[in-house]
């Protein structure tokens, strides 16, 4: 069965939600209708922010960003900033805050609010939603569309591909939206999970899992430095973790040859660790060697620090610690190396990298340079940002500009 529509939307997560309201509310008098593959729309947004919905920043800026679309994404910011994103909201009844670093959240802290509005806007203003339809191939029949799924055929005007990508498999997620554009002739980049831990090799790990400490995180290929970020550090046991690593992820299948490296002093020179270690010599120095970084860091990690400098025995006293083998700790806290693994697990992204290419999507409008009426948006799109709310005022921002202009 054939059902003949005027606007489609592909994807009913926060992108395609808002480009759904702004599709209807531009064209009052046209069909629009959602199709979702699971059996409600918005199921990734309610975990997003821990489940309070992280849904912009206002700090939000091409830096925060990356792929090939982000030399574009300041057209998409200009149109649609974080603030006209919070008034959007304001106008569908919900209430908003801003926390550190520029994160906004629903003053509810719960990201059902979020949902609700959204779902209520599109209800008052007939929005049609069509659940448990998955969407396995469109084709271009002269000026409209056709889109087979696993349950109906659907004839259209105008589309807007908004599905997700890999991340976050458990809530639905796959590449399926992608591949059926590359099918349409679209190009895209390579997937690969951002936003998650970086697999290390160590066998110190395992002795580390659950630790947490304040530092630096850098990505290196090989010697030469891809980025750095400042903040909390989770120990897994085998992996790294924290925002800090996670805004790391996304470059690490972009490098040859990955290597992690850790401050964990990062506002002392290594003179002042040199310094630090020494004092704390003198303080404890008659103690068992383990309990050297007493007062700095956390027993497990201070003894793992003696490991991975080969300041051994235990059974040594403090104060039998030589000047040389202070300099190794000192070398190891304030550059601490990890081989990291490049991966392709999905399970623990926030979002995946990749996605059709960015000078293949008019950043104006979001709709396709390829094909007229075929507009893409949220994660579809190669881009992907930091931790922050960054990846959400994307997909807000392109779904009411797709919807705009569909």
């Amino acid at each position: 069965m054939s059902n003949k529509k005027d606007i489609i939307i592909i994807g009913g997560g926060a992108s395609g939600l808002f480009a759904a309201i702004k599709a209807k509310e531009n064209n009052p008098h046209k069909s629009v209708t959602i199709l979702e593959k699971q059996n409600r729309v918005g199921r990734k947004l309610l975990s997003t922010g821990n489940g309070r919905c992280n849904l912009t920043n206002i700090s939000s800026s091409k830096d925060k960003y990356n792929g090939s679309f982000k030399k574009y994404v300041e057209v998409v910011l200009k149109q649609c900033s974080p603030q006209r994103v919070i008034e959007e909201f304001s106008n569908l009844g919900l209430m908003t805050k801003v926390e550190n670093e520029g994160r906004v959240y629903p003053l509810s802290n719960h990201a059902g609010s979020v949902l609700d509005v959204l779902r209520f806007r599109l209800d008052n203003l007939g929005v049609e939603i069509v659940t448990d339809t998955k969407v396995i191939d469109i084709k271009k029949q002269g000026a409209d569309f056709r889109i087979i799924t696993n349950h109906d055929e659907y004839n259209c005007e105008k589309i807007i591909l908004s599905t997700g990508l890999c991340a976050s498999p458990k809530l639905g997620s796959d590449d399926s939206g992608v591949n059926i554009l590359k099918k349409l002739g679209h190009n895209t980049a390579k997937l690969s999970p951002a936003l998650c831990p970086i697999k290390v090799k160590s066998e110190l790990l395992p002795s580390l899992k659950g630790v947490r400490a304040d530092g630096k995180a850098s990505l290196y290929d090989s010697d030469m430095l891809i980025k750095e970020e400042c903040g909390e550090i989770q120990f897994t046991d085998s992996a790294l973790s924290g925002i800090c690593v996670f805004n790391l992820s996304s470059k690490l299948n972009n490098t040859k040859n990955p290597v992690v490296s850790l401050n964990l002093l990062p506002n002392y020179d290594k003179n002042k660790v040199i310094d630090l270690i020494n004092k704390n010599i003198k303080l404890y120095n008659n103690q068992p060697i383990e309990n050297l970084f007493t007062g700095v860091f956390v027993k497990k990690l201070g003894i793992a620090l003696l490991k991975q400098a080969d300041v051994l025995p235990f059974s040594r006293k403090i104060n039998s610690i030589t000047d040389k083998e202070v300099e190794a700790l000192a070398d190891t806290i304030i550059e601490w190396r990890f081989n990291a693994i490049k991966s392709n697990d999905f399970n623990n992204a926030q979002v995946a990298s990749g996605g059709v290419t960015g000078n293949e999507i008019d950043a104006y409008s979001m709709e396709s340079l390829l094909i007229k009426n075929l507009f893409i948006c949220g994660e579809a799109v190669d881009i992907d940002g930091d931790c922050g709310g960054y990846n959400l005022q994307f997909a807000f921002a392109s779904g009411i500009i797709a919807g705009e202009n569909v």
